[in-house]
């Protein structure tokens, strides 16, 4: 028994080192399985994180919220309120070379042209849009009547009805001419509202319009109040009781989208589409007091031929007191228009017009457009020639819109950057 002791000392010491390690072990084995689950987890929320990025990898998703899609946007999940911002500049150089003048002939100079911001969006229901334009202009011109300030262009709440029937309502274009059919000047294949616009068309007024459209036809009818004159309110001393106008198109191969710009883009589908235009309002019968305003009475017909990057235009107008006409009367126009792509970027146009009772008749101007960025960015070249001596303005500021003198045989070069975003 004397040598027993140190056994049961030594097994008490090796059963106490086993149970500390076994101790160890546990303890290691929880942690491992601890950090285990904490992996997994955060695994499980790194991946759920990860499939929501997955439906948000692009602003331009459907499922977006808020995002930029040619103008930046927000919407309501449901898609019934949305709101879109979008600015238009042009900023362009001219220079003008007239005869007959007081001072230099020749002067030059640079000019933020013009300047768009554009709200709109639908409300309560996607069948309900609506659309707010601010326009500056560095000069006045027909739509804008008061330089250096952002006045409205477009105000209208429109109402999808279903079936190709819409209506409009509030400051819009005025159903005329083919431009009418265009959203502001950017659309525009010369960057600026033709000659023959300037001259003859029926400009942008508060009214009420009812449209309907169909694969190949087309038309627009509507109430305003007196047409080429923006007045800020209606009284009964200088406003027409009212003015009504009408358009209709019909066209075969293209479609409409591909016409909401005046020139087509190489590789387009070609088509052709016959326009007809009335215009008339009720004179000055409850407020005859002088000076006589015009009436807008008339009509116009047009053609507009596209064919893979290449646009042709031909149009005809007959109109009581047209701008540039020197007493009330009616007179007559013809414009031709032409546009081709040279390369997928590089365009260039023409234009020609005529009016009877002008103190220029003829004139023309021709250039080139590259387009950036999808038509983003355009850079417009073009040289304008009035051919005749006299007052090229009319009433309706012709030559500040295209950047001539008022009056003497001029010509002019113009620059123009024009970016839309």
């Amino acid at each position: 028994m004397f040598f027993s002791a140190p056994e049961s000392i030594n097994l008490q010491s090796e059963l106490a080192a086993m149970r500390a390690d076994l101790a160890s072990i546990r303890s290691t084995q929880q942690e491992t399985w601890g950090n285990q689950e904490r992996a997994t987890q955060i695994r499980a929320v790194v991946q759920d994180v990860l499939a929501d990025s997955a439906t948000r990898d692009s602003f331009l998703t459907d499922s977006a919220n808020c995002g930029y899609d040619h103008g930046a946007f927000i919407r309501s999940s449901d898609g019934c309120w949305t709101f879109k911002l979008n600015v238009m500049s042009q900023t362009r150089f001219v220079f003008n070379s007239a005869s007959n003048q007081v001072s230099d002939d020749n002067k030059w100079g640079m000019e933020t042209h013009r300047v768009n911001i554009t709200f709109s969006g639908t409300v309560v229901d996607p069948s309900v849009s609506w659309m707010l334009l601010g326009d500056y202009n560095s000069q006045p011109d027909r739509f804008v009547t008061v330089a250096g300030e952002l006045r409205p262009l477009y105000a209208w709440v429109k109402k999808d009805f279903g079936n190709g029937f819409t209506s409009t309502v509030g400051l819009q274009n005025v159903p005329w001419d083919i431009e009418s059919e265009f959203f502001g000047s950017s659309r525009i294949t010369a960057g600026e509202y033709s000659i023959f616009n300037y001259r003859f068309g029926a400009g942008k007024e508060t009214g009420i319009t009812a449209k309907y459209q169909c694969d190949w036809w087309r038309a627009t009818v509507g109430t305003f109040s007196q047409l080429n004159i923006r007045s800020p309110a209606w009284n009964s001393e200088v406003n027409l009781s009212y003015a009504v106008a009408m358009r209709a198109e019909a066209k075969f191969g293209a479609d409409w989208a591909q016409l909401e710009w005046q020139s087509s883009l190489p590789d387009s589908s070609p088509g052709v589409v016959f326009g007809l235009g009335t215009v008339w309002s009720s004179g000055r019968a409850q407020n005859p007091t002088s000076p006589p305003t015009p009436t807008a009475q008339g009509f116009t017909t047009d053609v507009r031929a596209t064919l893979s990057g290449t646009t042709l235009v031909a149009q005809f107008a007959l109109m009581r007191d047209p701008a540039g006409v020197q007493e009330l009367q009616w007179a007559s126009g013809i414009n031709v228009e032409g546009s081709t792509f040279l390369s997928p970027n590089f365009q260039v146009f023409g234009e020609g017009c005529w009016m009877d009772g002008a103190d220029v008749p003829w004139m023309a101007q021709c250039g080139t457009n590259f387009y950036f960025s999808d038509r983003q960015v355009k850079l417009t070249t073009r040289v304008i020639v009035p051919f005749g001596s006299g007052d090229v303005n009319g009433t309706r500021k012709l030559a500040g819109g295209l950047g001539l003198s008022a009056s003497g045989n001029n010509a002019s070069l113009v620059v123009q950057l024009q970016l839309m975003f």
